[in-house]
């Protein structure tokens, strides 16, 4: 496989390899020249056994697209009322997440990607453009989906965001939104601390197993493995302003680091926000135990089932069933990961 591409300006760095287009590591330069490294990288990124692992995790981190979005395939312990069905493909998360991706133009400060597709699927070709914000410590990403047949997918992207070990010492905060839902089986291999297919008010009260869990401070003290689903999270910015023109609908603070990252994304064509949170919850090769990350992941998809499962009628999600695709135009949604010094006084 070819080398990474790499971006450099005044306000930071960051690498994107062709496996998956995956952008990762990023290191910020915040206030004073103080580096930060926002983005998560596996800890088996680089070992040999990896070779083995599906496309998807052999180099783990950072930041992808995912389309289709979502497992390939059928969970066994859905409740009685949901339906199971075959994904199409064999791809978790989409074919582009698993195979290389080619450059079509890159500067130090830009760079547009692009994978096509294979002949059976409706979707022929993918595009991603990652552009530096020559002004500030952030990444401006726009991301294109071409079609040859009209088609209705789940679709998402894919940040994963890096946790320090020390528990608790990152606030995670969240705009307005309708609801946190919680996975409706157990993640596979993973242990779960949440009660399956309820909806909470709010991270820091979910349902738990053993009484109302706080999921607002990461890490948590014991291992755990969490997917949630963000119902209807609002956008600050008024309805025509620029991407990250008003504060993020997903921020995470770090308290030891006096540092704060958000994300910006156009929530009418992403509606919602798939949370992983992955704590030491999956024991076997090559998670270890070991494996500490948030994924943040605006979707228009059932949580990540939309592929090969069905809710039934009047489930909060059951709606969610992806993003229209025409091979008249291309669909393209553009977002926003910065980090900056946080001055203020965050709660810690």
């Amino acid at each position: 496989m070819s080398r990474a591409w790499r971006l450099q300006w005044e306000h930071g760095s960051a690498e994107v390899q062709p496996l998956g287009g995956m952008l990762g590591p990023v290191t910020l330069r915040l206030e004073g020249g103080r580096e930060f490294d926002i983005m998560h990288v596996a800890p088996w990124h680089g070992m040999t056994a990896a070779d083995a692992l599906p496309g998807i995790l052999q180099r783990l981190r950072g930041e992808w697209p995912c389309v289709p979005f979502g497992r390939a395939d059928q969970p066994l312990d859905l409740p009685p009322a949901w339906r199971t069905h075959p994904a199409g493909d064999q791809w978790d998360h989409g074919y582009a997440a698993n195979h290389a991706w080619h450059c079509v133009d890159a500067t130090p400060q830009r760079l547009h990607l692009a994978i096509d597709y294979p002949a059976d699927s409706p979707v022929t070709r993918v595009e991603r453009i990652i552009a530096a914000d020559p002004h500030a410590p952030a990444l401006d990403i726009t991301l294109i989906v071409h079609v040859r047949r009209e088609a209705r997918l789940p679709a998402g992207l894919h940040p994963t965001f890096r946790l320090p070990p020390a528990a608790g010492r990152v606030l995670v905060q969240l705009a307005a939104h309708e609801g946190v839902h919680s996975y409706p089986a157990n993640a596979p291999g993973a242990i779960s601390r949440l009660r399956p297919d309820t909806r909470s008010a709010s991270l820091a009260c979910m349902a738990g197993t053993d009484g109302p869990l706080d999921l607002s401070r990461l890490p948590l003290p014991g291992p755990s493995e969490e997917l949630l689903q963000v119902r209807g999270l609002q956008s600050p910015a008024p309805a025509g302003d620029p991407v990250g023109a008003a504060p993020a609908p997903f921020t995470l603070h770090y308290l030891d680091y006096a540092a704060s990252v958000g994300m910006w994304w156009d929530t009418a064509q992403l509606p919602d926000l798939m949370l992983w949170i992955s704590n030491g919850g999956r024991i076997h090769f090559p998670w270890m135990s070991r494996h500490l990350a948030i994924g943040a992941e605006p979707v228009n998809s059932l949580f990540d089932l939309g592929r090969v499962a069905q809710a039934p009628a009047g489930h909060p999600l059951a709606d969610r069933l992806g993003i229209a695709l025409s091979p008249q135009r291309p669909w393209q949604t553009q977002y926003r990961i910065a980090a900056w010094h946080q001055a203020a006084q965050v709660q810690s």
